[in-house]
């Protein structure tokens, strides 16, 4: 694979992409709360006409690149309007222009996760052996680019402010632009099909996608309300060091990327359900160990079993539906995105709710339910599949 030129671009493509993230999405929401003076319900409302603009266009986009419509042109014209939105960033200073522009440019951005990695299956179905272990190595690369990015991105903030952080995102999103434009190859092009020829499936069929994705957002709605309250919980009600935080989120985010790397000749070794299975299993018992143990050692230590947990599950998240759409690859790639998006917008809305209600210790509670419930609803997808088998091998439509 790391031989491959064309691999080894896709890999890079991957890393550029989420560094392009790392340095503006961390930022985003304390910059129209400080800089553009949003309430809190204001804020709210950025984030959920964001997240649903997203959803909503790079869903349909999604459905014409798996019918006649290029993915590398689809690829491009997403980084342009994310390459706008950033840059817009830099001299806006108006709320409704700000979710304006991330309503109409930043929905079309959305698109270009599940491009990248719909290009990259086509490829490495072509041109590998092993293509789950490329999109593994894929997405460890964006993990490793959120595993520094974030923090470069506020170190430019306190130094310099919000301009020279989007500045550097905006130089490095046109250098992701040049690498795709001249270095990717364009995909498979297929041609426009008609009413006729659409092959359509049984709603068993539809209901295993469905039953599918619920798995994902409840799994990664527990990662992501625990990733926004935990600053909340150590400083609040814990009162500790500011360091814990980011020792237990780097610690995190270090030991996520051995197991990307790995997930795809474990997944072949062990198979790719059983071991989203164990990696959930692996979640269950990290907000355990968080809910039972206030020490920094303890949590420390638990971050293998989080890495572990989120390593598995954002990696071969992807693969199964892949799996189950072969002929519906764009559509797959960004609707496991879009859940990762719906998750996003879910943990957001919990936060407060649980937080307002409560205390921000007992979201720790709501993520272990989370992904209870995800262990529960994988079970009975396993089930359900073996009942249907053939089910893998048909056309599939979200």
């Amino acid at each position: 694979m790391f031989k491959d030129k064309t691999a080894m671009l896709f890999i890079i493509t991957a890393f550029v992409t989420g560094l392009c993230g790392a340095f503006f999405y961390p930022l985003s929401s304390l910059f129209i709360v400080e800089e553009l003076g949003a309430s809190p319900m204001m804020l709210s409302l950025y984030m959920v006409m964001a997240v649903v603009s997203a959803v909503v266009v790079s869903q349909l986009l999604a459905r014409q690149s798996d019918r006649n419509w290029k993915r590398k042109t689809i690829l491009l014209v997403a980084m342009t309007c994310y390459l706008i939105t950033i840059s817009s960033f830099i001299v806006v200073r108006d709320y409704w222009l700000a979710i304006t522009i991330a309503t109409v440019f930043g929905s079309v951005s959305g698109a270009s996760f599940g491009q990248l990695f719909a290009l990259g299956r086509e490829y490495g179905d072509r041109h590998m052996k092993d293509s789950t272990t490329f999109l593994s190595t894929m997405r460890a690369g964006i993990a490793i680019a959120w595993v520094f990015g974030p923090p470069m991105a506020f170190m430019l903030k306190a130094a310099f402010g919000y301009n020279a952080s989007f500045s550097v995102s905006a130089v490095i999103v046109s250098l992701s632009i040049l690498v795709i434009a001249k270095y990717l190859p364009n995909g498979v092009v297929k041609e426009d099909s008609t009413a006729e020829e659409t092959v359509t499936t049984s709603q068993t069929s539809n209901g295993l996608i469905a039953l599918y994705c619920l798995v994902v957002v409840f799994a990664f709605a527990a990662n992501n309300l625990y990733i926004t309250s935990m600053p909340l919980y150590l400083s609040q009600e814990l009162k500790v060091d500011p360091s814990w935080l980011g020792f237990l989120f780097g610690a995190g985010a270090l030991f996520e990327i051995p197991v990307m790397l790995g997930a795809g000749k474990l997944a072949a070794r062990f198979g790719t359900i059983k071991l989203l299975m164990l990696g959930l299993v692996s979640g269950v018992a990290f907000y355990s160990v968080m809910l039972s143990h206030t020490t920094f050692v303890a949590m420390l230590m638990a971050q293998v079993l989080n890495g572990f947990f989120i390593g598995v599950c954002a990696t071969l998240g992807m693969v199964v539906l892949q799996d189950m759409m072969k002929d519906r690859l764009g559509t797959a790639s960004t609707l496991f995105s879009n859940m990762l998006n719906v998750s996003m917008l879910v943990a957001s809305l919990s936060v407060g709710v649980v937080g307002e209600l409560f205390n921000y210790y007992s979201t720790l509670y709501v993520s272990l339910a989370g992904s209870l419930t995800a262990i529960v609803l994988l079970a009975i997808f396993a089930l359900s599949e073996s009942k249907h088998p053939q089910q893998r091998n048909q056309p599939m439509s979200a």
